[in-house]
């Protein structure tokens, strides 16, 4: 007798696990990413839906805009309402859309999906996401004439963009240079540019703009390249140098004192242009700096801009390297003036340039001090054109007291020298800036 109690016991605590189960009240779970889907020739969306209670019975996706819904998936799987299904099966869902395919005009829609579980309660979730339709490419209007730009140097484009919430900016090979409002005119656009000393042939600017939903154009821009050779020279490596250095960028030298100073003029120095880009990526909406760019006072140019070095030691060629900046020469310790009007955004050691100052001078451009032997400025700090900054030194791969001067735009080097020139700055970038090319002024 007591044995059929434990049985009727068994059965009935079984009874009631299974149906506690059956009649589980928690929804299924959807995953996925609820933030505004912008849509344009085409786009797709993922979600995972999973139940852990019965297993997922239903899944169904439809779009809505408006009166119309349009079905884009309906799916059954496996399992019963005694049994359920696999709670373990976690379903991805993707769901491909092309607005022409399915004759969906742009405007604002509502991307909706619906999932059920096998409990005997038929638990329902729903999660809709807005999403907004756009097939049209944002429109570019150059306004900018041919241009005539030396290699390795500069030009501005202007231009508008037709279309809110849009990046836009010029490329040029794999450079980036974003485009700005312009300080004339916010209804246009200004983008500076470097045509690169490596630039290849029939590689030119080009105006593009990508919108949310991803749609772009491109508008080529007008130019002739000015050609032009770049210095060269050969740099005999001493064991005193490189001891020197090595012991001052990566302390005691581990093993053979060329293979460091090797790897100071490779690994850091690629360490130290990824740096420079990174801090260079951002820049003031507002054009800091006006007219030219001052030159150290009283000093010599050494090593010039784009100069292809050949390192060699014992007679022997060991490595290649391209100098990007100016070396300017004066007296040893020689105070280093701001070349413009701008805002400190470092100033600390940068490695093979050493004690380093960079100014951000506002529409993507900037000016870099290196090999000081001093700095006198703060991060942050507001400089005036001559302010003092520091002086120079022998910081870094400097093998004498002087300043390594560069200027960028957006983390790209560019030639200073056309930067210096008043003429230059007149005729090839304030017309730009005041709009006297443009309006015909």
């Amino acid at each position: 007798m007591r044995l059929i109690w434990v049985l009727i016991i068994i059965m009935a605590g079984s009874l009631t696990g299974y149906l506690f189960t059956r009649f589980e009240r928690s929804p299924p779970v959807i995953e996925t990413r609820t933030t505004p889907i912008y849509l344009g020739t085409k786009g797709s969306h993922e979600f995972y839906v999973f139940d852990e209670g019965t297993g997922i019975e239903t899944v169904r996706v439809y779009l809505r805009k408006g009166d119309l819904v349009l079905e884009l998936l309906n799916e059954t799987y496996p399992g019963n309402m005694f049994t359920g299904a696999d709670v373990n099966i976690q379903r991805h869902i993707q769901i491909n859309l092309n607005p022409e395919e399915i004759e969906l005009p742009d405007g604002s829609a509502r991307l909706v999906i619906e999932a059920r579980d096998y409990s005997w309660f038929g638990n329902r979730s729903e999660v809709g996401i807005p999403m907004f339709i756009d097939t049209k490419a944002p429109p570019i209007s150059l306004e900018t004439g041919l241009t005539y730009v030396r290699r390795g140097g500069a030009e501005a484009v202007v231009y508008r963009v037709d279309e809110e919430n849009v990046r836009h900016g010029i490329e040029l090979g794999d450079y980036f240079f974003p485009g700005f409002p312009h300080p004339a005119d916010p209804e246009r656009s200004l983008a500076f540019y470097v045509f690169p000393p490596h630039a290849q042939p029939g590689q030119g600017p080009v105006v593009v703009a990508t919108d949310r939903a991803h749609n772009r154009s491109e508008v080529r821009v007008p130019i002739e390249v000015i050609e032009r050779s770049f210095p060269r020279d050969r740099i005999e490596l001493s064991d005193p140098f490189m001891q020197l250095k090595v012991t001052e960028l990566l302390g005691s030298p581990d093993g053979d004192l060329l293979s460091a100073y090797l790897k100071i003029n490779n690994e850091m120095r690629s360490e130290n242009a990824r740096k420079i880009r990174d801090i260079c990526r951002t820049s003031s909406e507002d054009q800091l700096w006006s007219g030219a760019f001052l030159q150290l006072p009283n000093s010599k140019v050494g090593a010039r801009f784009a100069e292809h070095r050949t390192y060699l030691y014992a007679g022997r060629t060991v490595d290649t390297q391209l100098h990007m900046g100016y070396d300017l020469a004066s007296t040893a310790h020689a105070p280093v003036l701001a070349a413009n009007d701008g805002v400190v955004i470092f100033a600390e050691p940068l490695g093979i340039y050493g004690n380093t100052v960079i100014l951000d001078h506002g529409l993507g451009l900037f000016s870099l001090y290196g090999h000081l032997s001093e700095i006198s400025i703060t991060h942050r700090e507001a400089v005036s054109r001559g302010d003092p900054l520091g002086k120079t030194g022998t910081t870094g791969l400097a093998g004498g007291d002087h300043l390594h001067f560069a200027m960028l735009i957006h983390g790209v080097f560019v030639d200073p020298l056309e930067w210096f020139d008043p003429r230059w700055i007149k005729e090839h970038i304030e017309p730009k800036l005041s709009l006297l090319l443009i309006e015909g002024g």
